[in-house]
């Protein structure tokens, strides 16, 4: 009887004790949503980029893709080997889980058609064109 009554007013001294919660004072942050672009806006064609450099304009654009690989070293060796003989910009791209070696900054898809032909005459057989952001040329 004595433990039932130690229970019993264990209980009624934790209930004194307990806070009131008033939901009315709660405060929350207003919470971060992300900021949702469609591809399709005439604004995501171009665009400034400010956090490298303020002069830096980044427009939609062609590039050659000649190798996609899920090894970095792959990719790398292929740069190497295209920066001793070509002219172009080669970039190495991960999009996952692939490794992509891209070369060139075209506007015009013309010209880097003619430019995915001469990398097959060069024997890369595979070369296709993909649309992406690019770096035009500012002269």
């Amino acid at each position: 009887m004595r433990i039932l009554f130690i229970l019993f007013s264990t209980l009624l001294i934790a209930q004194d004790k307990k806070n009131k919660f008033d939901p009315n004072k709660l405060i929350d942050p207003e919470p971060r949503w992300p900021i949702i672009s469609s591809p399709l806006n005439p604004e995501n064609f171009l665009i400034i980029n400010n956090s490298l450099d303020s002069t830096q304009i980044i427009i939609e654009g062609f590039r050659v893709q000649l190798l996609a690989t899920k090894q970095l070293t792959n990719a790398e060796k292929l740069q190497k080997e295209l920066m001793k003989s070509l002219n172009q910009k080669i970039y190495i791209i991960f999009e996952a889980p692939n490794y992509k070696v891209r070369i060139g900054n075209f506007i015009d898809r013309k010209k880097a058609e003619n430019y995915r032909q001469e990398m097959i005459k060069g024997g890369y057989s595979s070369a296709w064109i993909i649309r992406t952001r690019i770096e035009p040329i500012i002269e």
